[in-house]
């Protein structure tokens, strides 16, 4: 048989083809004892290192002192290669967070598949996909619900300063954290109000805001004066870090990003430093500053009723710009849901506050999905039985994260709900009948209607009357036949979606 006349197999095609080189995978192999025999090019670029410096890898080390989520150390066991050498299972979806070389830490999601030759282990091939900006929304939007706390806890100016600083050490998990006043004065000087982290680098007359003096030159200074945020993310390196280099080095910080903001009309800064270069991205910097701002707010208003419900409101949207920024195809789908959802509610006669609830609902129901990745979610094909699964997941972490936030019944069950279908064949709990709430039932038909309405990157748009027929024909079976009957109503009565509904006010 000739070689044209070879089957090509998915075994032979990846040897023959170039996908270990063109992959935006990196591999890399090791053997039955841990030790680094081979990688892609991919691999190098990636970890910023050569073959031969991965090579020489000591397989005894926990390789690049990997974090979890929550920035505690992997422990040897832990690690994937590790457990897949020890058990001859694969392991998948490991989240890593690794230092890279140049001091920048990226987030990494790992597969383990072991290499068994005649029934034995013999090696494992690592898979790293990067995941870093997947991880860095994840933590803007914890550190964007732990303001709910700052609301109903915060009795005076001191206290939301002092909440604000330690909800981004332990929520962001940045290594230091302050407040500065600008003082008027001969001096300029910037006095540290509330502080938290590594509060040791901190010293008296540390940093002025005046243009003529060396220590209000740097970062802070420069924001104070400019009203600018301003990010440095390399400290060591920075030119205008001179009066703190040795400081810096010495307490083991790579970047800042210093950002202005007038808590009771005062000029002050928000003053952020990670021990990780390249760590303030534009995601980053922008939710520091929105939640700079709303501190202002807090400090402002008090925490009257209006206010709590407009601060609800604000951070809803954020969360609901957060998950949509990743998916052009889906941008303004939460906000539209919720305004259909309410309107549902609203000729159900539900009373005016549940329906307020039910439209902030809909505008987060899949704030879930920021643990999904844009491959994923933008994918022009099916997808497969795994990936399926994986969305489907983003029912309960949506619930996991709005409950967490001790956000207002029934926001986080309708992001846990939505799914669910009244003869119990929905995710991810086969609920069935009344067993699903009301607004969840109806957030469903809201989501399903907007959903066949517009393009989606594997189906074009169905339209309005399709998607009226589909839940109309499913009314009682899969959907609240009343809430079916109100919808169709609606749309017969003259309602259209905004193509222009606002996600929210966050600048992503």
């Amino acid at each position: 048989m000739s070689d044209a006349e070879v089957p090509l197999t998915l075994e032979s095609a990846l040897l023959e083809s170039d996908f270990m080189g063109a992959t935006g995978t990196a591999f890399i192999l090791r053997d039955a004892i841990g030790r680094v025999v081979d990688c892609n090019a991919r691999a190098e670029r990636l970890f910023e290192s050569t073959r031969e410096d991965l090579m020489s890898d000591d397989p005894l080390r926990i390789t690049w002192n990997p974090v979890h989520e929550d920035g505690t150390n992997f422990t040897l066991e832990e690690l994937p290669s590790v457990a897949a050498l020890r058990t001859g299972d694969p392991i998948y979806g490991v989240i890593q967070g690794i230092q890279l070389p140049n001091g920048e830490q990226r987030w990494f999601t790992v597969n383990a598949y072991p290499v068994i030759r005649n029934g034995e282990v013999r090696g494992v091939l690592l898979a790293y996909l990067d995941a870093t900006e997947r991880v860095r929304r994840g933590h803007v939007v914890s550190m964007l619900l732990d303001l709910n706390r700052l609301r109903t806890e915060v009795v005076s100016e001191a206290d939301a300063l002092r909440h604000l600083c330690t909800s981004l050490v332990a929520t962001g998990q940045f290594a230091l954290v302050w407040v500065g006043v600008a003082q008027e004065g001969p001096e300029y000087r910037v006095d540290i109000v509330e502080s938290a982290g590594d509060q040791t680098y901190i010293s008296e007359n540390m940093v002025s805001w005046s243009s003529s003096r060396s220590n209000g030159l740097g970062p802070v200074g420069t924001a104070i004066r400019s009203s600018a945020t301003i990010v440095t993310n390399d400290l060591i390196t920075a030119a205008q870090m001179g009066p703190w280099r040795e400081r810096v080095v010495r307490h083991g910080l790579r970047s800042s990003v210093s950002i202005p903001f007038r808590p009771s009309g005062k000029r002050a800064v928000l003053a952020v430093y990670s021990r990780h270069s390249n760590a303030f991205d534009d995601l980053t910097v922008s939710g520091l500053e929105n939640i700079a701002h709303e501190v202002e707010r807090v400090i402002a208003h008090g925490t009257s009723a209006y206010e709590l419900a407009a601060a609800l409101s604000g951070t809803l949207a954020a969360l609901a710009r957060i998950t949509e920024a990743r998916d052009p195809y889906t941008a303004g789908h939460q906000s539209r849901v919720g305004s259909l959802a309410a309107t549902i509610a609203h000729r159900l006669d539900l009373d005016d506050e549940l329906v307020e609830r039910i439209r902030e609902a809909g505008a987060v129901h899949d704030v879930g999905k920021v643990a999904l990745s844009s491959e994923i979610l933008i994918k022009p094909s099916r997808l497969t039985d795994l990936e399926y699964r994986m969305v489907q997941r983003h029912s309960l972490i949506g619930y996991q994260i709005l409950s967490t936030a001790s956000l207002p019944w029934p926001i986080p069950e309708v992001a846990l709900q939505h799914h669910e279908r009244l003869n119990g064949s929905g995710y991810p709990n086969a609920l069935a009948g009344d067993d699903i709430i009301l607004p969840a039932r109806i957030v469903a038909v809201a989501d399903v209607v907007e959903a066949m309405s517009n393009h989606r990157p594997y189906r074009p748009a169905k339209g309005v009357e399709q998607a009226l027929e589909f839940v109309t024909s499913n009314a009682g079976t899969l959907f609240d036949a009343e809430v079916v009957r109100h919808c169709r109503q609606l749309f017969e009565d003259g309602f259209e979606f905004d193509p222009h509904q606002p996600g929210s006010i966050f600048t992503i």
